[in-house]
């Protein structure tokens, strides 16, 4: 419920979010025209040579938008600096991204004066668009402007923290009606009838479920809405949802992101990224198949069967970077040097061929998995995909990896990567999996760079 309306909200706060790009950008123009003869000696192209580039601003904007949730929390206190420094973030990436495909266009004309006159406009209206927007929804608080009145239905304490909940999402029109304890039904059709209430919430025990029964069906005719509190339902993690499919009502648990706009961005991001890869690697690829092939006997390429969503097999791609015989050592290694583990990580592996250690210090072992993303296999950024070897020993809990698709970097790859322990890996891994945003995805992303570039904690 609240989450919904804060989606909802935000679409909306976000279309108030452009508008006032749009006008920083006409604005950043006026004042280019204004201020670049004086320091250039000349003004700006005809506004036709600019305006078209205001769709590309709009999407990346939006963009980011999302990724940054810019919306989020938007009636917790914060301090001023924190609102500001979202802002710049924001701005900040935007702006680069934008700059970035004017580079690879080669638009030279477009004047950098004006883009710097865009993103201070930017900064400063996103932060009096935060404001305004605060406003907005306070006076819509105070006015009791679509607000839907809430009646809570349990035992007293476990009520009076739904209470406050609904309480501290009152910007997005809830307010309580009140508790009414859950010995006390009988007296809920004559409450709703003499006060306006637009939704029940049953905070009930499973043994309570029969006793509301009659009473659910009463306030359905009545057309108020109903909810129910699954506390009765023991799980840890997950997150809830309702689907119905034909006539048959279904609550869906759920612990992997399960939004369907936002993973298709993922996989839009894999296949432009992969694709990129590829070509940009092309010729790095073919200097390192050709030290491969010199350096030792054996294929180029190394192929292996690794676990990935859900417990699907597929073929995993890299270069070779141990002798041909490495496979057949494996398991004599584990039970010599890790005899009680999952893996096998050493850190001088008497396996690797002298190419095979540059190419392992350097992570450019792994460019064969771009084809992997771009296959679906995988994505470019997730959990490691593990050997099914390894994951025939997973405990229960640790299997939870197995619940989004694979990736070539993860979080624990920016945290220490061959130096942290399984067990560190497999906890990085799941808070990924717990916290997964296309935010959390670019800042991995950026991550990588630096902890491959300088081999952080590489074997």
């Amino acid at each position: 419920m609240i989450s919904q309306k804060n989606k909802i909200l935000s679409n909306y706060l976000y279309v108030v979010d452009l508008f006032f790009i749009v006008a920083a950008y006409f604005i950043a123009y006026i004042t280019a025209n204004i201020i670049d003869p004086f320091i250039v000696g000349f003004g700006l192209l005809p506004l036709y040579s600019y305006i078209w580039m205001l769709i590309p601003i709009a999407v990346i904007f939006y963009f980011y938008l999302i990724i940054f949730s810019f919306h989020k929390d938007l009636f917790i206190r914060k301090n001023i600096a924190v609102q500001f420094l979202k802002s710049f973030e924001l701005t900040f990436a935007a702006i680069l991204t934008f700059y970035g495909i004017l580079f690879m266009l080669r638009l030279h004309y477009v004047s950098r004066l004006f883009i710097g006159y865009f993103a201070i406009y930017v900064f400063l209206f996103l932060v009096i668009s935060n404001y305004i927007s605060k406003k907005i929804l306070k006076i819509f608080k105070q006015r009791d402007y679509s607000l839907r009145t809430i009646l809570i239905v349990g035992d007293i304490h476990s009520s009076e923290k739904i209470e406050k909940t609904i309480k501290k999402n009152e910007y997005l029109g809830l307010k309580s009606a009140g508790i009414i304890n859950k010995d006390n039904i009988r007296i809920i059709p004559d409450f709703v009838i003499k006060n306006p209430v637009d939704e029940v919430i049953f905070d009930v025990n499973e043994n309570d479920l029969n006793g509301i029964k009659e009473l659910t069906l009463l306030l359905e005719e009545m057309g108020i809405t109903v909810k129910i509190v699954t506390k009765f339902i023991p799980f840890k993690y997950s997150k809830i949802s309702f689907e119905k499919i034909d006539d048959l009502p279904m609550l869906s648990f759920y612990t992997a992101p399960e939004d369907e706009i936002l993973l298709l961005i993922k996989r839009f991001i894999d296949i432009i990224g992969s694709l990129a890869g590829i070509i940009l690697f092309f010729i790095p690829s073919i200097i390192i198949a050709i030290l491969i092939k010199f350096s030792s006997k054996g294929h180029i390429i190394y192929k292996s069967k690794r676990v990935g969503l859900h417990g699907r097999l597929f073929t995993f791609y890299k270069f070779r970077t141990m002798i041909e015989t490495s496979d057949a050592m494996r398991e004599e290694l584990r039970k010599k040097f890790n005899p009680d583990g999952i893996e096998v990580k050493l850190k001088d592996d008497p396996r690797l061929t002298w190419i095979g250690k540059i190419l392992r210090k350097t992570s450019l072992d792994e460019l064969p998995q771009f084809y992997n993303v771009l296959r679906g296999d995988m994505s470019i950024v997730g959990p490691r995909p593990p050997m099914p070897d390894e994951v025939a020993k997973y405990s229960i809990a640790q299997r939870r990896r197995l619940s989004m698709k694979p990736g070539i970097t993860c979080l624990w790859q920016i945290s220490g990567r061959s130096r942290l322990s399984f067990e560190d890996r497999v906890v990085l891994d799941l808070k990924y999996i717990d916290n997964w945003s296309l935010k959390l995805d670019f800042i991995i992303l950026f991550k990588t760079i630096p902890a491959v570039i300088f081999a952080h904690g590489a074997m």
